[in-house]
């Protein structure tokens, strides 16, 4: 593939650290790498924050090295500017610490000139969960790539030249990381919906959602109190637990159908590698009866414990499950699984529990409805919305407590309504509102005068402007 990258475009920028707080920390050294040459800048900076470097083990900094250095100058500020052409080049960085600390430093030095510069933190092109194993560094991806001369001790200019050689083999596109797998994300790729929150760097490439907002209201809570019930690591008892629901529900299984959408979806991304695991995962069968069998013999006193727990939970779950198949879903067939793909938005979402007439997000923890809700938008469909929380009884130690609720999502244009709702004068229409909800464009539906207000002032006054001039201006020579 024809490279995206020039190197005359950029030069790459490293800084070394003692901590992580540009306000606190010292500034130990600056590097900078200008590809296209190779010309490089290394310079250490003395301590000023602190007596003692911290980060030795990180970058083999030591105090003896940092001893009669002298801090940077406005007039060594000016030379690196103008033979790394910093006004006219793109400096790249992998993550925002660097740009931060050079902002700070040269503040508190009142050196001129951080505002000529232009930074990119290519660490965005980088999609990954945040509840990511912590595998996601740069030298692995290095490794992914087989880029050379990675090393245990970071040094910056050799920092500079592995970002340099990684950013030229993601040549300009954006990788997204799933289940430790490295692919090259594109536009064609469906976007798992769920990922939108948990996948932080989307942000950077998409912004074309809907605007609505949600509430929620509790409609059932269910104890189970035994203090048998434990919870077990890896998030497996959640997995338990929500497979003990399905079998007792009897829901249909979608499983095979949406995988194999998924699977297909997938497809669309170029694999470029795999990064190494540090988390160690049960692998499990789902039994029909509720209970998990486990694929290798090292686990089985694990699941045998779990199953256990899950055998006192089900001779107690029968209220839920009652609650759930008759109040929730109205005795209809229910689904485990169901993909739900929205065309237009590009995005898929898989319901954990769903029916014709509505849908079950199960979660074991309390979520921020803010970063779910997209997920329960367009795993809805237009269908109404539960949400299932299980938690455990940490006050009492023994337990569990089920809570549902009846979850309430309204539109960009049926919050209009709401707000038109709101206004006495019903002859005013509202046309637009900012995200934050109080400056509103209006219009009068007698003469058709358009203008901007906020929600304060159109309750102290709703008429319109055009309409009633000659009462402003009565008003105003007074």
């Amino acid at each position: 593939m024809p490279s995206k990258i020039n190197a005359k475009d950029y030069v790459v920028l490293d800084v070394e650290t003692n901590g992580l707080s540009s306000l606190r920390d010292d500034l130990l050294s600056i590097s900078i790498y200008k590809p296209d040459d190779k010309k490089t800048y290394n310079r250490f900076l003395p301590l000023e924050l602190s007596n003692h470097v911290e980060t030795t083990y990180i970058n083999g900094i030591t105090k003896k090295m940092l001893k009669d250095k002298e801090p940077l100058t406005q007039e060594e500020f000016n030379k690196i500017i103008k033979d790394f052409e910093l006004e006219n080049r793109t400096i790249l960085i992998y993550g925002n610490i660097d740009e931060k600390f050079m902002k700070n430093y040269l503040k508190r030095k009142k050196i001129k000139g951080f505002d000529k510069l232009k930074f990119y933190n290519f660490k965005h092109d980088i999609i990954s969960s945040r509840f990511s194993e912590g595998n996601i560094t740069k030298d692995n991806l290095c490794r992914i790539y087989e880029i050379d001369n990675i090393q245990e001790v970071h040094t910056g200019l050799n920092d500079c030249i592995l970002e340099w050689q990684l950013f030229k083999k993601m040549n300009g596109n954006k990788l997204i990381i799933i289940n430790n797998e490295v692919f090259e994300f594109n536009k064609n790729y469906i976007i798992p919906v769920s990922y939108l929150t948990t996948y932080t760097n989307f942000k950077y490439c998409i912004n074309n959602f809907p605007s609505i907002k949600c509430s929620i209201e509790e409609v059932k809570k269910i104890r189970i109190d035994s203090s048998d019930i434990k919870k077990f690591e890896n998030n497996i008892s959640g997995i338990s637990i929500e497979h003990l629901i399905n079998s007792l529900l009897e829901a249909k299984d979608m499983n095979k159908e949406t995988f194999q959408i998924q699977l297909e979806n997938k497809k669309k991304l170029k694999k470029i590698g795999k990064l190494p695991s540090i988390r160690y995962e049960i692998p499990i069968i789902l039994n029909r009866d509720g209970t998990i069998s486990a694929l290798f013999k090292r686990d089985e006193a694990r699941v045998k414990e779990i199953n256990k727990v899950t055998e006192i939970i089900k001779k107690k779950i029968q209220p839920l499950i009652d609650y759930i198949r008759h109040d929730i879903f109205c005795d209809n067939q229910i689904m485990s699984q169901e993909l739900i793909i929205n065309e237009q938005d590009n995005v898929l979402a898989k319901c954990d529990l769903s029916s014709k007439n509505a849908i079950l997000e199960i979660k074991a923890f309390i979520p921020n409805m803010e970063k779910i809700k997209y997920q329960l938008y367009y795993q809805s469909n237009g269908r109404p919305i539960y949400f299932l929380q299980t938690e455990w009884n940490t006050k009492l130690k023994k337990g569990l407590i089920f809570t549902i609720y009846k979850v309430n999502i309204i539109e960009k244009e049926a919050i209009k309504v709401d707000y038109e709702s709101q206004i006495k004068n019903k002859n005013l229409k509202v046309l637009k509102y900012d995200d934050t909800h109080t400056t509103f464009e209006l219009q009068c539906k007698k003469c058709g005068y358009k203008w901007k207000t906020n929600m304060s002032k159109l309750q102290i006054n709703n008429k319109c402007p055009m309409c009633n001039l000659e009462e402003i201006m009565r008003n105003f020579r007074r």
